[in-house]
């Protein structure tokens, strides 16, 4: 049978394209044309290894494409089918588009070969046909084929991935149907009155791909291509850029570390819905890099993966969403045809963050311990080796020890997500340590930084480090809610009057850093006389009004970041997600806002904060702060009758009273026992502690 005259004679010739064939020809979703075996570097293909091909391909539901060439004009019509289970040179298809233009006009084609896809490649097959119907094409597989590389990169179809893509104030809704690392093919519709003629493919477009209601790449594109129609067209698009900004640039970027055994990298592609497996050159807390194939990449800059799992050589593994930030081509000629792709973290949830960065640092330096179950006797000993408890702080414990020793407990050993802990520590001794705790809604504690003296202990040091690598490679995290971070510390206290105390004199900006002093004094309801406060004063829970008054008073004497951080002002004054976060662990946690009053002027704020004893050994978490806005009228006794009617609504016998200003102490002649600067510092401003950091301490690394 020849190749040419497949069908009866009684076939009538018509040189008419029809319906049938003008739609076969212009379906979208298949080759224009045949692989040209001569244009494309081709593989010699046994028999056998074509019938796995096949067999594979309907194992999967995969189509072939069956070709034919209109003998007038020279065109390809291309054809969709299904390949049946095939044990030998004969093979059954079985039609999925209407093959009618076909059957009905048989002296107008003559059939060409058959095309079946596999990856960056389609084999390429010159069967003999033994029969054509309606329903499936019979066919005699040759002894051999040939697998022609169609293109230097593969495309990838998408599954149900609808796009947008805007010019100009020009709407136009579609599909995506396919994608590779470097572009991606979109059907795009018109409804009227709109016409493609809106459209200026000279110009970039804004596209936004979108699953349902997740957002998974937005960005400037190119058309490169398009195809022709009235109602619906297709277009490629190319991305503008190759390296995408998903942050505002660092100059103190987090550190990035070679693990042993490589973690990889697992998802599955929210285009293509297949499960990806890459290897990770470099991971660091806030993201990570990998290698993929130019061939087979499926990275497209501005990708995002809302269900990514970092795997790691013990088995273990975390996950986070995350986004592709570049893709560029790797230069080293060892790694030719490469791809080195970053992917930014833009969420994880805080306990398995801590499992990376404590991984990481460990890489870093073997003695750096993030978070570790600690023994606790050791911590303890630690605690009163190095003086951190000093007989007048031991004083105070002693009275709550067994209720400190429960707390420590919980923070130490049961990895609470609001606690942080950074310890050096060497052959099991514990040389340094610092912590972290979580007490406003988006602020974080800076406290009990302590280390053994030697001369060759930069243990103390270490630990700043650490927390510092902590507080960059975190903060942007949603589930780590840092937007600030804070410390309490003594003036004459050299070391950290030196480092925080001279890292807010170098950045010079209040709006940044800032330093807020505060006078300090232990109240004892039993020590006081129970006096009332005097006619015309009244005490009661402050309003919107009385922290508006608050936050221009402070913005105007202060200028700095207290108001924002301790949640005092009048839009962000609720801190239930933090109260419900110790609740969580079984730990207290609660704050109150009160205003005081003179003939209904505001004199002075007052927050309480309570949280258990011992939370922070000099139990400033657990304290009244008298926060003064005018001084006229008020007067020690007013604060000591304020106090009391506080305490007796709390149940409260003792607490550490800051007020501030701290000169406010003086005159008011409230007694006062030592002074505290409150340090704080923006998350917007890291670049500028750490350059002061790095100046003063050479080694440190961020």
């Amino acid at each position: 049978m020849e190749r040419a005259n497949l069908y009866s004679d009684t076939a009538q010739a018509d040189t008419a394209v029809s319906p049938n064939e003008k739609k076969l020809i212009s379906t979208p979703s298949t080759p224009a044309s045949p692989v040209s075996e001569d244009a494309c570097k081709t593989k010699p293909i046994s028999q056998r290894q074509l019938i796995d091909k096949l067999n594979y391909s309907n194992f999967l539901d995969k189509s072939i494409f069956v070709n034919f060439q209109h003998k007038r004009y020279h065109r390809t019509l291309s054809i969709k089918a299904s390949p049946l289970p095939c044990q030998d040179n004969r093979l059954t298809c079985r039609w999925q588009q209407d093959a009618g233009g076909i059957i009905d006009h048989p002296d107008d084609f003559c059939f060409q070969n058959i095309l079946i896809p596999d990856g960056k490649r389609f084999i390429v097959a010159a069967p003999d046909v033994l029969e054509i119907n309606n329903e499936t094409i019979r066919l005699i597989l040759p002894e051999t084929c040939s697998a022609a590389e169609a293109r230097s990169t593969r495309r990838h179809r998408c599954m149900d991935i609808n796009v947008y893509v805007t010019q100009n104030g020009a709407l136009f809704y579609g599909s995506m149907l396919d994608f590779s690392a470097f572009s991606f093919r979109v059907k795009a519709r018109t409804t009227p009155p709109q016409t493609f003629e809106w459209m200026d493919i000279d110009l970039p477009v804004n596209v936004i791909l979108f699953d349902g209601s997740r957002t998974l790449y937005s960005g400037e594109c190119r058309v490169i291509k398009q195809t022709h129609g009235h109602k619906s067209q297709e277009w490629i698009l190319k991305p503008a850029r190759r390296h995408i900004r998903r942050f505002r640039p660092k100059e103190f970027r987090s550190t990035r570390q070679k693990m042993v055994p490589l973690p990889t990298i697992s998802f599955v592609h929210p285009f293509s819905k297949k499960q990806i497996h890459l290897e990770v050159m470099d991971l660091s807390g806030s993201g990570l890099a990998v290698r993929e194939e130019v061939s087979h990449a499926v990275l497209l800059p501005g990708l995002i993966i809302p269900d990514l799992q970092i795997c790691f050589g013990d088995g273990s593994h975390v996950t986070c969403a995350a986004q592709v930030v570049y893709s560029l081509s790797i230069e080293d000629a060892e790694q030719a045809g490469m791809l080195r792709c970053g992917i930014a973290i833009l969420e994880m949830p805080a306990d398995e963050h801590i499992k990376v960065l404590s991984l990481i640092q460990q890489t870093g330096n073997k003695n750096s311990y993030l978070c570790h179950r600690v023994n606790l006797d050791d911590l303890w000993n630690f605690f009163f080796e190095t003086g951190f408890i000093y007989p007048q702080k031991y004083e105070f414990i002693e009275k709550n020890k067994v209720r400190i020793k429960a707390t420590y407990k919980k923070l130490y050993t049961e990895s609470p997500e609001i606690a942080r802990h950074f310890i050096h520590q060497r052959n099991g001794l514990i040389l340094a340590h610092m912590a972290m705790v979580r007490f406003y809604e988006n602020a974080w504690l800076i406290h009990h930084h302590a280390a053994i003296r030697s001369s060759t202990n930069r243990g103390g040091l270490a630990v700043l480090n650490q927390i510092g690598s902590f507080i960059n490679d975190s903060h942007r995290l949603n589930s780590i809610k840092m937007n600030y971070v804070f410390c309490y510390y003594r003036p004459e206290n050299k070391f950290p009057n030196h480092v925080f105390g001279g890292a807010a004199k170098h950045i010079q900006n209040p709006g940044g850093c800032s330093i807020d002093r505060f006078s300090y004094f232990h109240f004892r309801k039993s020590e006081q006389s129970a006096n009332p406060l005097p006619a015309g004063w009244h005490l009661a829970p402050v309003t919107e009004s009385d922290l508006r008054d608050l936050e221009c008073h402070y913005e105007e004497h202060s200028g700095g970041l207290m108001i924002h951080a301790l949640d005092l002002g009048a839009d962000n004054h609720d801190i239930r997600e933090t109260e419900a976060a110790f609740d969580q662990i079984g730990l207290v946690r609660s704050r109150h806002l009160y205003s005081i009053k003179m003939a209904g002027e505001l004199k002075a704020v007052i927050m309480i904060d309570i949280a258990d004893i011992g939370l922070n050994m000099s139990d400033l978490t657990n304290s009244a702060k008298f926060i003064i806005l005018k001084h006229e009228g008020l007067s020690y006794p007013i604060i000591q009758a304020s106090l009391v009617e506080l305490f007796n609504r709390f149940h409260l016998d003792e607490l550490p009273v800051l007020t501030y200003p701290a000169q406010s102490a003086e005159r008011l002649k409230v007694p006062t026992e030592k002074t505290y600067n409150l340090w704080i510092l923006s998350m917007n401003h890291t670049d500028d502690y750490f350059r002061y950091l790095k100046r003063l301490l050479k080694f440190i690394k961020h």
